[in-house]
């Protein structure tokens, strides 16, 4: 439910309801989430809310939007462990259009890059890896 006095932005409420159906199983992995019209008309909402929101999920690798189709809810892959080495930095970020076409990414998605010392030493997709200290 959408609290319209809350302080907590209206599009990050429409993020948490949908993640909530989402991790819950209400919308398995693989279904399409509902149209961005009806989640407008069902939330009361607006189009730049709905817009918002599935950035929001699609940042979060919960969902992929696919042109033409909708937003379909991503089915979880088995992530890879990759061993980083202590006192490395990790920062998270959009992958760029050449990261995106070598690791078979979408719009949106992320990878953690790790550097060492001022150079970077990896680039991973961060919803396939989950890195471990060495």
């Amino acid at each position: 439910m959408i609290d319209f006095q809350s302080e907590r932005a209206v599009y990050q409420q429409l993020a948490d309801v949908l993640r909530g159906s989402i991790t819950s199983g209400a919308i398995p992995a693989g279904r399409l989430l509902p149209s961005s019209k009806s989640l407008e008309q069902t939330h009361g909402v607006s189009r730049e809310t709905v817009r918002r929101a599935l950035a929001v999920l699609r940042a979060e690798g919960l969902v992929v939007t696919e042109p033409s189709l909708g937003t379909r809810v991503r089915v979880p892959e088995r992530r890879r462990q990759v061993a980083v080495p202590r006192g490395a930095t990790i920062i998270s970020r959009p992958a760029t259009a050449v990261e995106r076409a070598a690791m078979g990414l979408t719009v949106g998605e992320h990878v953690q890059v790790v550097s060492l010392g001022g150079r970077v030493v990896g680039v991973h997709p961060a919803a396939r890896v989950e890195l471990t200290i060495r």
